[in-house]
């Protein structure tokens, strides 16, 4: 049951969603906006580069998020930025035919300003934890306010998916939100077609990382991206380890030419800091403004958890440890799973630092050993994964409309 705050602010909500409607749209105009407003990134990111240099003249393009995002968006012609919830940003909101999310409407407005706009969900990965209806933690209301934001309010125009088996999750995910068969569009990720063109140019990447780091200069790149945690509990760093798991890690780096890159997600601050050890061959990545996708492009080996991130990475054919250390918790307690990660997985799967530290030399030493596997998930989960989502976005959702 909503208390009189909620129902306050509920009511506001719908209103201005009501006033939305009526508003005329400009045809050209788009608004774009990812991680409720605090980064300038992910699929609303690559699609809306994509659209500056295949279509500079056609679209009218509007990136809005918090005042941090125009340093890290720099300076690109053609792109127009604005603060998220100031009068500009609403003004353009309420107006635009188009409008692009990663999460909700929260990433451009706190507002739901979008009546009679076509609202594209790009979301932002393939899920292995359960979303929306379907985690575990998930409540249904069933009040008045609630079922005219599900089903009127947030009921996206279009969703797109990596494959078939994608698309039933997202059928599943979202059922509350009306979502129905042919919202979907298969047709892959737009920060994929950025892995898939540019996976023969990864140097290139390296390159701004050694440039931000001059002391990994030429050394190979593992990548540690762990996922979000709901719920309160270990969140393992590199920089954790001790006495004979940190020596032998550290022998292994140094036989490999190799350092560990560490990007905590968005949503966490990792690790306490107190407990942390300083190495050269370890380094912290999460407070910098380097795009997860680049990093991936520079990364040789990639470790994680449960993260999304390792689905983009299995279109890079390289080798990747999952180090799964609370699997059964997160499984039972956080959100859940929709698939036992042993069916999915995209290479090693080790639960104890120990394994965790051999595992790296082993995978160093022969990254196609797990190549199989890669293989079978990428047939399973990424099939529709072609390099081309951004040109069918504008194929079968901005031209045609």
């Amino acid at each position: 049951m909503l208390d009189l705050k909620s129902k306050i602010k509920h009511s506001i909500n719908f209103l201005f969603y009501l006033i939305s409607c009526m508003v005329k749209k400009k045809k050209n105009r788009i608004v774009f906006g990812a991680w409720f407003g605090d980064r300038y990134g992910d699929n609303p990111r690559y699609l809306m580069e994509w659209l500056v240099e295949q279509y500079p003249q056609e679209f009218e393009l509007i990136w809005i998020g918090k005042p941090a995002v125009i340093e890290q968006i720099g300076i690109i012609n053609k792109i127009k930025f604005f603060k998220k919830n100031s009068l500009p940003a609403l003004y353009y909101s309420i107006t635009a035919k188009y409008a692009f999310f990663s999460h909700s409407h929260t990433d451009i407005s706190n507002l739901n300003i979008f009546g009679n706009c076509i609202t594209v969900q790009l979301w932002h990965g393939i899920p292995l934890k359960r979303i929306g209806d379907d985690a575990i933690s998930y409540e249904s209301h069933n009040d008045f306010f609630s079922k005219i934001k599900k089903n009127k309010m947030d009921n996206y125009s279009f969703y797109i998916s990596s494959s078939q088996e994608n698309a039933k999750k997202l059928l599943s995910a979202f059922q509350s939100f009306s979502i129905t068969k042919d919202k979907i569009l298969s047709i892959g990720q737009p920060r994929n077609d950025f892995l898939v063109t540019q996976k023969d140019d990864s140097s290139n990447y390296k390159k701004k990382l050694y440039h931000l780091f001059p002391s990994i200069k030429d050394k190979n790149i593992i990548t540690y991206m762990p996922t979000f945690r709901d719920s309160t509990g270990k969140n393992f760093s590199f920089r954790l380890l001790k006495g004979k798991d940190l020596d032998k890690l550290l022998t292994i780096l140094q036989k490999h030419n190799a350092v560990i890159i560490e990007k905590n997600h968005y949503a966490v601050s990792g690790a306490d800091q107190a407990n942390l050890t300083n190495s050269p061959f370890i380094v912290s990545l999460t407070n910098v403004p380097f795009d997860s996708q680049e990093l991936l492009l520079a990364t040789d080996l990639l470790v994680t958890d449960y993260s999304s991130c390792y689905f983009d990475f299995l279109l890079l054919d390289r080798p990747i440890i999952h180090y799964a250390y609370d699997y059964q918790s997160y499984g039972s307690i956080d959100r859940g799973f929709y698939y036992d990660l042993e069916n999915v997985r995209g290479g090693s799967l080790v639960i104890s630092d120990e394994e965790l530290v051999e595992s790296i030399d082993i995978n160093l030493t022969t990254p196609d050993l797990y190549r199989g596997d890669r293989l079978n998930t990428i047939s399973f989960l990424l099939d529709d994964e072609k390099g081309s989502s951004n040109q069918e976005i504008y194929k079968l959702i901005l031209k045609k409309n």
